[in-house]
């Protein structure tokens, strides 16, 4: 299956299986982080309710990005493990191993990330401002790259290895729970936010009407929260 290339997506190997939650997800990941770069820079150190929202926007991206890594390393990697074991892919191998080391370097910079929001929320400090700017650029520089290896490598993999609808099965049993239904409310607005309108359709349809009245519930208080938290970010940062 060939799927669209989302802006920033380093590729989409071809397969069985449909990568499209996966690579939305991928996009929200580079979306969010530049507009937290570009309002880092740009928010004003006196704007306190902007830092506190921005504080709230930050927790929400942890919370989906540790999710999302949760479920890859209980799920997936030991899946497609199993499969490169038996068919003595030493390549395959090598990848799996670095998807799981790559995690290990990315998830504890986030608490960083959260302690320098949280301390411009309580009070301006332009010196606070230039650690939380470098903790970012950190983030965003290695889970960048963790992400385009992974589109180009481990999908790969993934596509060799993995038929199509026995994906679809792991995808809607180890993939779509695990959040409660606050976060639910909040998963769905920001996936979609920012998608080509194309590609937003195809998710909407494929998930059925449930994704449709989760997104209804939940964009309202979502998007109160986005331009809060990127009140001082250009139109289109993050596209």
């Amino acid at each position: 299956m060939t799927a669209h290339l989302l802006p920033g997506q380093a590729a989409a190997p071809e397969g069985p299986a449909d990568l499209s939650m996966m690579y939305a997800l991928h996009h929200g990941f580079r979306r969010d982080l530049a507009r937290f770069h570009e309002a880092v820079l740009r928010t004003p150190l006196s704007q306190a309710g902007t830092w506190q929202a921005l504080l709230e926007r930050w927790d929400l991206f942890a919370l989906l990005l540790h999710d999302h890594h949760h479920k890859e390393d209980e799920h997936l990697w030991p899946l497609l493990r199993g499969r490169v074991d038996a068919s003595g892919d030493a390549e395959g191998a090598r990848v799996l191993d670095a998807m799981e080391d790559e995690h290990a370097r990315i998830d504890p910079l986030l608490e960083a990330v959260r302690s320098g929001f949280k301390s411009l929320a309580g009070g301006p400090s332009e010196t606070g401002r230039h650690g939380l700017v470098a903790d970012l650029e950190q983030v965003r520089e290695l889970l960048g790259a963790h992400l385009g290896h992974e589109e180009r490598d481990a999908i790969a993999i993934l596509q060799r290895y993995v038929p199509g609808d026995e994906w679809a099965r792991v995808e809607r049993a180890k993939f779509r729970g695990g959040l409660g239904p606050r976060d639910l409310l909040r998963l769905v607005p920001w996936c979609l936010e920012g998608l080509p309108p194309q590609v937003a359709s195809g998710l909407l349809t494929a998930a059925g009407p449930p994704f449709r009245v989760v997104l209804w519930l939940g964009r309202g208080r979502f998007h109160r929260l986005e331009r809060a938290a990127f009140a001082f970010v250009p139109e289109g940062v993050g596209a």
